[in-house]
């Protein structure tokens, strides 16, 4: 099943497959059963969609997500502005993503105090 993210007139990122590279969870029946979309992030460059397997605990990036930007200077405009108001980090781009998530898996396995 493909899952839609929007952010309305913003952005928007399509993921046509959920597949767990830890423990190969497939979503099931459905195609999302088991995932989590909790540490998804808005960047610079669109929606960053990242999966939280429910079955191992695995946090990912799909790796054929599409991401689109309909409006780049609003986009800028709202992660700049939820920064501030979240006191979270910017996330300039999908590398910046990439290694957030590698901190998470980290700390998940006690690899990092």
């Amino acid at each position: 099943m493909a899952l839609k993210f929007r952010l309305k007139g913003l952005a928007e990122t399509f993921v046509e497959r959920i597949h767990c590279p830890h423990c190969g969870h497939d979503g099931g029946s459905e195609g999302d059963s088991g995932f989590r979309t909790d540490y998804t992030r808005v960047t610079y460059n669109g929606i960053v969609v990242v999966i939280e397997c429910e079955q191992c605990g695995e946090i990912f990036v799909p790796t054929d997500q599409r991401c689109g930007i309909i409006n780049s200077e609003q986009l800028r405009d709202a992660v700049e502005r939820d920064s501030v108001k979240t006191g979270g980090p910017v996330f300039q781009n999908l590398k910046d993503v990439h290694l957030d998530v590698e901190r998470l898996n980290a700390i998940r396995n006690s690899e990092i105090h």
